[in-house]
């Protein structure tokens, strides 16, 4: 049984989330909704063009909102228009007038927050602070984790999502400060970290990769009960999502190094949006294919799975300059293969990088696939 079915059932008379039996999704991302000059009928129509049915629409950060955020309206990247009521009011139906499947992404970067406040930056093990990350002992315990919380609520309650989701919620080498070997000390209960045999912190150990997955999965789990009090006070059904990296050598075990541990965070949220980037990782359509077919071999339904491919090709220095994509016949390709097995949900991003031939090729997979149904 699915998360969400667990939550439908279990006497609160909470709406369902809109469900389609294949989702297809297109990613909008801050830079498509904030966009002044953005031709929301030209949207609407490659949408019901393409047989689109599921959006993911970007709320920004919780340092540059896409809306007036009460809290912090100095956040709002244009203070007195809701950008993101916008979007959604222009992509948020189907041609026959029923609903697409919406759900609203929160980026968990903290750029300018760390730069006015650098204590909540994790550190690495030579005290060099992250850009663009918090602490784990932020994150879990501190300022950071609240925020997250509270635009998470504040998102949920005004527009009512079918879901709410979590990008770049991951740790890389910066979890080394002291605060963070305090948590660590607290819930693995070692007494320092990690060493190797000359006496150097082991980054790469098993025990920090599970303790960053248990990190992130607390994080998670209070931010869904946050959740369930606004479905209570909604009577709205609301999954909880997050984005998990992708390790092409060891597919069923996730990317603990960061965090994600499938397994882990699959017990915290409803779904698992799988970042299948085959222009940044060097991989081709094939890989994708064997993705799916892993998948099977979790222990948890693939149905909780979306897998999202990513047009950004950085596999030469040329392309990472010129934000170059891969091709309409490798996103074809990548359509096909991941479309195999049990997997339901595939997404397409960014929206701001899709041509003509790209749209091209998703109308051709998805159109006459029954995907509004």
């Amino acid at each position: 049984m699915r998360a969400e079915d667990v939550r439908a059932a279990d006497g609160r008379g909470l709406e369902p989330v809109v469900r389609h039996s294949a989702r297809h999704s297109v990613s909008l991302g801050l830079e498509d909704v904030v966009d002044p000059q953005q031709d929301w009928d030209e949207v609407a129509a490659r949408l019901d063009g393409a047989g689109v049915n599921t959006v993911h629409v970007s709320a920004g950060r919780v340092e540059f909102t896409a809306f007036d955020w009460d809290a912090h309206p100095e956040a709002a990247a244009e203070p007195g228009t809701d950008h993101l009521a916008r979007a959604l009011d222009n992509v948020g139906a189907l041609p026959d007038g029923t609903c697409r499947e919406v759900g609203i992404v929160i980026d968990a970067y903290v750029p300018a927050w760390i730069a006015d406040d650098p204590s909540i930056a994790g550190l690495d093990t030579s005290g060099r602070r992250s850009t663009y990350t918090p602490s784990a002992s932020a994150l879990l315990e501190g300022a950071v984790g609240e925020r997250y919380i509270e635009y998470l609520v504040a998102v949920a309650e005004r527009y009512q999502p079918d879901q709410v989701s979590f990008s770049e919620l991951a740790f890389d080498d910066e979890t080394f400060g002291e605060e963070d070997l305090t948590l660590y000390r607290s819930m693995t209960g070692a007494s320092d970290w990690p060493r190797r045999s000359d006496g150097t912190v082991d980054e790469d150990a098993v025990e920090v990769g599970a303790w960053r997955a248990e990190v992130l999965a607390g994080f998670l789990r209070r931010a869904r009960a946050a959740l369930e009090e606004v479905e209570q006070r909604t009577g709205q059904q609301i999954q909880l999502v997050t984005d998990v990296q992708v390790s092409w050598d060891d597919v069923l075990g996730g990317k603990p190094s960061v965090g994600h541990d499938y397994g882990v965070l699959a017990s915290a949220v409803d779904e698992l949006i799988l970042w299948a980037y085959l222009g940044t990782q060097g991989r081709a359509p094939g890989d994708l294919e064997r993705l799916a077919a892993a998948l099977d071999d979790m222990p948890v339904d693939a149905e909780r799975f979306t897998i999202s491919i990513g047009l950004w090709d950085e596999q030469t220095p040329e392309a990472r300059q010129t934000e170059a994509t891969i091709s309409p016949e490798v996103l074809a390709a990548s359509l096909t293969a991941a479309q195999t097995h049990h997997i339901v949900a595939v997404n397409v991003t960014p929206y701001s990088l899709m041509s003509p031939a790209h749209w091209e090729v998703v109308d051709e997979a998805w159109d006459d696939s029954g995907a509004g149904t």
